[in-house]
């Protein structure tokens, strides 16, 4: 590769170049005396022709000696870096290259995790038409009270409540059956007191099937002021005790041959008795039941 001066456009060609050179040769050379006149003019006109000279041939304008420009082909500049920038060039292809494959897993697991959701959807969408899933029904049936007796409890003390209910469960479904699984929690309120806890039996109820199952709940050591006592006291003269009964429930859905995940029935009873007695009566009840999926 051969260097080469570059001058900028107004600077002279090679030719002026010598001509420059010839100029002040001459000029150094000795000249044939001349007239006072002439001499005169003659000093006018070589400096008018050297003012001109550097003009037009851009004299002082040029590059400082020693300037030198290198032409190098672009496919070098671009493929090629310098060795000492090397070292850079590798490891910020290195880093780019990562940083694609990282971009690149990403939207590929984000990707399947919506076709995997979009599938699901389409699915519980398909089994809802088809199958087309109802909740539950479930009412109280019986109460039986012993261990309170309103009439000899003294004045805030503590009683041993134990209640015998019979509940009733329904599944309306014509083709999912049921699985009551263990972990269930059942809990009798009066007045937001806590008197007695239990649990369900586990079983399976099958399609368009009704199940009637007894639970005992017990309490000890519960708390009854005065005033709760007569409160007591007086609804069970006027025969309406009211008791609420909340069931928590886990639960799995058969459908066909198909065992689902664990659902969470809530189901919550208002009930009202005549006595907290043995051989009370249900004088009023009503349920709501909640379902959780997830």
């Amino acid at each position: 590769m051969t260097d080469q001066r570059v001058y900028p456009r107004e600077s002279p060609p090679d030719s002026g170049e010598h001509s420059n050179a010839k100029l002040m040769a001459n000029s150094n050379s000795p000249s044939p005396p001349v007239s006072g006149e002439h001499q005169r003019h003659g000093r006018n006109m070589s400096q008018d022709s050297f003012a001109s000279s550097k003009m037009s041939y851009g004299y002082g304008y040029g590059p400082n000696p020693g300037t030198y420009v290198v032409q190098i082909p672009k496919d070098q500049v671009y493929r090629v870096p310098p060795p000492e920038n090397a070292h850079k060039f590798k490891l910020y292809t290195k880093k780019k290259a990562g940083r694609k494959g990282c971009r690149r897993c990403f939207c590929c697991i984000f990707a399947g995790i919506l076709i995997l959701a979009a599938l699901l959807a389409v699915t519980g969408a398909v089994l809802y038409l088809v199958y087309k899933p109802k909740a539950p029904s479930y009412s109280i049936e019986s109460v039986h009270v012993k261990g309170v007796n309103l009439s000899t409890i003294a004045t805030s003390s503590t009683i041993t409540p134990v209640f015998n209910v019979t509940l009733k469960s329904t599944n309306n479904n014509g083709k999912i059956g049921i699985y009551y699984e263990q972990g269930s929690l059942i809990k009798i309120y009066h007045d937001g007191l806590n008197l007695c806890n239990g649990k369900l039996p586990a079983f399976y109820q099958p399609p368009k099937s009704s199940t009637v199952f007894s639970t005992k709940l017990t309490g000890a050591g519960i708390v009854l002021s005065e005033s709760a006592r007569d409160k007591l006291l007086t609804q069970q003269k006027n025969g309406k005790v009211p008791l609420d009964i909340n069931v928590k429930v886990p639960v799995k859905i058969k459908i066909g041959s198909i065992k689902t995940w664990t659902i969470n029935i809530e189901v919550s009873c208002g009930v009202t008795v005549n006595a907290l007695a043995t051989n009370s009566k249900v004088v009023s009840k009503k349920c709501k039941v909640n379902a959780k999926p997830w």
